[in-house]
C-alpha cells in the first residue's frame, strides 16, 4: 500500500524551494513557505523527519506529555539545547507564530494553556 500525498504538498514544497532561491533561508516569505510545506507534509514524511531530528539531536528531550500523549517542549530547554538565550528563543517562537498567522495557519497547540494537565518526564 502506498502512502497518499496531498497535491498541495508538492505545490507548497515547490513554492518553498523557489522562495529559498529568490530570498534565502531566513527571509519571512521563505519561512512562511516552509510552514505551509510542513502543514501539507504527509504524516509518514513527518515521522521520518522526527526520527532524523532525534538522530541529529536537533531538539532537547521531551519535557512532558499531555494526557493525550502529545509531546511538549519547554522553551527554556530548547534555548539551552540550542545555545541561545531564552529571549532569543522566545523571539524565534513569536516570529514563527506570526508567520503561521500570516499564511492562515492556526497557532493552537503552539503555546499550552495553563489549565492543561502536563505530565512531566521524570
Amino acid at each position: 500500500m502506498s502512502n497518499h500525498v496531498n497535491p498541495e504538498f508538492f505545490k507548497a514544497f515547490d513554492h518553498y524551494k523557489n522562495m529559498v532561491k529568490q530570498y534565502g533561508d531566513d527571509h519571512p516569505i521563505t519561512e512562511q513557505a516552509f510552514l505551509l510545506t510542513l502543514h501539507y507534509t504527509p504524516d509518514h514524511i513527518k515521522a521520518e523527519m522526527d526520527a532524523k531530528a532525534k538522530e541529529l539531536n536537533l531538539l532537547p528531550p521531551v519535557s512532558g506529555y499531555t494526557d493525550d500523549g502529545e509531546p511538549l517542549y519547554n522553551l527554556e530547554d530548547i534555548a539551552k539545547h540550542l545555545g541561545i538565550s531564552f529571549e532569543e528563543a522566545e523571539q524565534h517562537l513569536l516570529r514563527m507564530m506570526d508567520n503561521r498567522q500570516q499564511v492562515g495557519l492556526s497557532n493552537d497547540g503552539v503555546l499550552i494553556n495553563s489549565n492543561i494537565n502536563i505530565n512531566l518526564v521524570q
